[in-house]
C-alpha cells in the first residue's frame, strides 16, 4: 500500500479540465465544474466531512448536486454533514436506495461501520473533524432516478446511470464527451499492485454485464471511489483485470468442492489485509459470504 499511497495534503487533486478529485486516497469523491452548476459525485464517509468541506471552500465552490453513489455506509454517512453545509444542493440518488438505506437493519451496521473507520482513518493520521453517524441518512426528499439522467452543468453534460449488480440503490456517472466514468464500486475494491476483489453483493450475473458495459465504453478516465483514478492504459488494463478476477472468482466457487463457510473465510483471509482493514472484520466477512452466495446463484 504504501507505494502507492497519495498523501491527503495533495487533494483537491485535478484529473480533468472539469473533473477534481477531493478527499484522500481511501475515500475518493468527484467534483464536476461546469460552466454555471457544478456536482459532487461521491459523499464518503462522516469522518472526511470535513476535510471536504475545506477542499470545497478552497476552491470557492458550492456543489449544485450530491450524489451518493450507493447506499453502503462508506458511500452514504458523509451525507448529513454535506446536505447540512450545502443546504441549497439537489440530493440524487438511484431508486431502491432510500429502501436499502430505512431497512431496520441499516441503523446499527452504518453506525458501528461508521465509527470503525473514523477510527481507523486516525491511525492512518487522518483525524476526523466530528463525531461519526448517530441516525440514517435522509433521503426522503432526494431526487430519485429510475435508470438514466442527464444534467446539464453549463458545457458539460454529466450522466447518471442506474447500474445493477453490486447494490440497491447504485448509480454511476459518465461524461460522454470526454470518455470519464465515475465507476464506484463497480469495477470492485481495488488494491493497487495487486488486483481487485469483485463485488457482486446484489447479482453477480447483472455485476458482470456492468462490468462489460464499462469494457465497451472503453473510458479514457475510470474513477473508482476508493485509491484514486485510472487514466490511459491504466483504465484498460484496470477494466480488464476486474473482469477476469470476478469471472474467475465466481467459476472458482462454483467448481470448489469445500464448504460455504470455507470458500467464504478464505476470501477473508486473502482480502482482509492493507486498505480493506478500514472496515471492521464483521462486515467483510459477510461481504465474503455473500460473494459465495451470489457466484453459487450465477447461471
Amino acid at each position: 500500500m504504501k507505494d502507492h499511497y497519495i498523501p491527503e495534503h495533495t487533494f483537491p487533486i485535478k484529473i480533468d479540465q472539469n473533473v477534481l478529485i477531493l478527499g484522500n486516497y481511501f475515500f475518493n469523491l468527484f467534483l464536476v465544474i461546469g460552466n454555471s452548476h457544478s456536482a459532487l459525485f461521491e459523499v464518503g464517509v462522516s469522518g472526511i466531512v470535513d476535510t471536504i468541506i475545506r477542499q470545497l471552500e478552497q476552491l470557492d465552490i458550492n456543489p449544485d448536486f450530491i450524489i451518493p453513489s450507493h447506499p453502503h455506509s462508506d458511500h452514504i454517512t458523509g451525507l448529513p454533514g454535506l446536505a447540512k453545509r450545502y443546504p441549497d444542493a439537489r440530493i440524487i440518488t438511484a431508486t431502491g436506495a432510500k429502501e436499502f438505506n430505512e431497512h431496520p437493519k441499516s441503523l446499527p451496521l452504518l453506525i458501528k461501520e461508521d465509527m470503525f473507520i473514523s477510527k481507523r482513518l486516525a491511525e492512518f493520521n487522518i483525524k476526523p473533524g466530528r463525531p461519526s453517524l448517530k441516525k440514517v441518512p435522509d433521503l426522503s426528499h432526494a431526487l430519485t432516478i429510475d435508470e438514466k439522467q442527464s444534467f446539464d452543468l453549463g458545457g458539460i453534460t454529466l450522466d447518471l446511470v442506474k447500474a445493477d449488480g453490486h447494490s440497491p440503490g447504485n448509480l454511476m456517472g459518465i461524461i460522454n464527451s470526454k470518455k470519464i466514468l465515475f465507476c464506484s464500486d463497480s469495477l470492485g475494491f481495488h488494491f493497487p499492485g495487486r488486483g481487485y476483489l469483485p463485488l457482486y453483493f446484489s447479482g453477480a450475473q447483472a455485476y458482470i454485464s456492468n462490468l462489460n458495459f464499462i469494457k465497451e465504453f472503453n473510458p479514457a478516465i475510470i474513477c473508482p471511489a476508493h485509491q484514486g483514478h485510472l487514466a490511459g492504459e491504466d483504465a484498460i488494463r484496470g477494466i480488464k483485470k476486474s473482469l477476469d478476477t470476478t469471472l474467475e472468482t465466481i467459476k472458482d466457487i462454483k467448481q470448489s468442492r469445500l464448504l460455504d463457510e470455507k470458500l467464504a473465510l478464505d476470501l477473508f483471509e486473502q482480502s482482509y489485509k492493507d486498505e480493506f482493514t478500514l472496515y471492521t472484520e464483521d462486515n467483510i466477512k459477510k461481504c465474503t459470504s455473500l460473494l459465495v452466495k451470489r457466484a453459487k446463484e450465477a447461471v
